[in-house]
């Protein structure tokens, strides 16, 4: 068994070297780096705020390290407790000696034991962590449009510059944001102070009455070594609470196309297509037989579900599409076996209940990951069932289980952790 638990703040100069040997890409090369590494380090944590880097120990020995989040996630429009994980990272002498499940037990039964019936990660290797029972999310797209795909509405009078002592103006304007979209992370003035400490990030916002509606950070890319006139422009965050901010960030972007070759444009609206006035990413691919290519996807953000009894418990307010049903849930979770078992669900419409030992309309055999995914709005009931994810006790009953988990808007996720 390996011991876990909080990383006292005089090892962190070994909590830093230890994710040094694992993320090698950007590795220190010096003790004087290492030092300030540990600074930085020392500094984040103290002045964040749900922030507790953790670690398993051998012999009194830092082995590995993970950080917990403790967030607050829009789900169907109530902010639920939702426990972040991050920065796994293991001793290269310490491999495949499941040190790494350690962390991730410990980490489930932590949020668990204080309440939460959610956790989120960003997995390094989606299959790896779909294993462990977490389920995909929905996909990001990244566009790399000319900048005169923005349309031009012909108006940007309310666009202003922030900085340094704006941080409010943004964490106000986003957690706005954040309670109109399923899946978005409440974001304290942190998050966007060491954006504003940086000059090569750009943040421009629609301020009106004193209040953004809308804002996006940004930086500029050289193009080509040899023309320094020619730039691309990266967008790292893009909000907007209405129709005018959209388009007055709309314009903006349109107007710099003298100087920006491609902006590259990441999102989750699978809609986006239909906003840009030429949505391909100027590679002029063709897809099988004549569909232009217009952006990149992937995974990234994983859910997971660690108590189903109390998740239906803690959206017990929000209405699944007026349904009138009950399911009987046979959940497997070799993961974490304390989440593993039988949770009947009684819809009344479209207001769940749990009523454990009821007999259920129907009974839905499957697993934790897909199950997350599933309750979360990620993917629809009836593609579970015909990728083969679930198995029913009654076919004829596949329609209404779908049309119950039904979402509008799939979960969104804008916080990088």
């Amino acid at each position: 068994m390996h011991e876990v638990r909080k990383i006292k703040e005089e090892e962190y100069r070994d909590l830093v070297i230890l994710h040094e040997q694992a993320y090698t890409a950007h590795a220190a090369e010096n003790d004087e780096e290492i030092d300030q590494l540990v600074k930085k380090e020392k500094e984040n944590l103290n002045a964040a705020r749900g922030v507790q880097p953790y670690g398993v120990f051998k012999n009194n020995q830092l082995i590995g390290s993970m950080k917990l989040f403790d967030f607050e996630m829009n789900v169907f429009g109530s902010f639920l407790p939702t426990g972040g994980l991050s920065s796994v990272a293991v001793d290269l002498l310490h491999k495949k000696e499941r040190v790494a499940k350690s962390l991730v037990d410990f980490y489930l039964k932590h949020y668990d034991e204080r309440g939460y019936s959610l956790a989120a990660l960003y997995a390094f290797r989606p299959d790896f962590y779909y294993q462990m029972g977490f389920g995909y999310a929905t996909k990001k797209d990244v566009y790399t449009v000319a900048p005169h795909a923005f349309p031009n509405f012909k108006h940007k009078n309310d666009l202003t510059y922030l900085k340094k002592g704006d941080e409010q103006l943004l964490v106000d304007c986003y957690n706005e944001f954040a309670s109109q979209h399923h899946g978005l992370i409440k974001k304290i003035k942190l998050q966007y102070q060491r954006t504003l400490e940086k000059f090569q990030y750009k943040v421009v916002g629609i301020k009106k009455n004193d209040k953004l509606t809308g804002y996006a950070i940004f930086s500029f890319k050289k193009r080509e070594e040899n023309n320094f006139l020619s730039n691309n422009i990266s967008l790292h965050e893009f909000v907007y609470q209405d129709r005018d901010a959209l388009q007055q960030l709309s314009t903006f972007f349109h107007t710099q196309k003298d100087q920006v070759h491609r902006i590259t444009f990441p999102t989750q609206d699978p809609a986006i297509h239909h906003f840009f006035t030429d949505a391909r990413d100027g590679s002029d691919e063709l897809v099988n037989f004549v569909y232009h290519q217009t952006n990149k996807s992937g995974l990234g953000l994983m859910y997971r579900v660690i108590n189903a009894k109390r998740f239906f418990q803690q959206v017990s307010k929000h209405n699944f599409n007026n349904s009138n049903h009950s399911i009987t849930f046979q959940i497997s979770d070799t993961m974490y076996p304390a989440n593993a078992g039988e949770v009947t669900v009684k819809f009344t419409n479209g207001k769940p209940t749990v009523v454990q030992g009821a007999k259920a309309d129907t009974i839905v055999k499957m697993d934790i990951a897909d199950f997350s995914s599933l309750v979360l709005g990620v993917v629809e009931f009836e593609k579970l069932h015909l990728y083969g994810k679930v198995d029913v006790s009654n076919e004829e009953h596949v329609k209404a289980i779908n049309d119950t988990f039904y979402t509008r808007e799939k979960p969104i996720s804008m916080t990088n952790f």
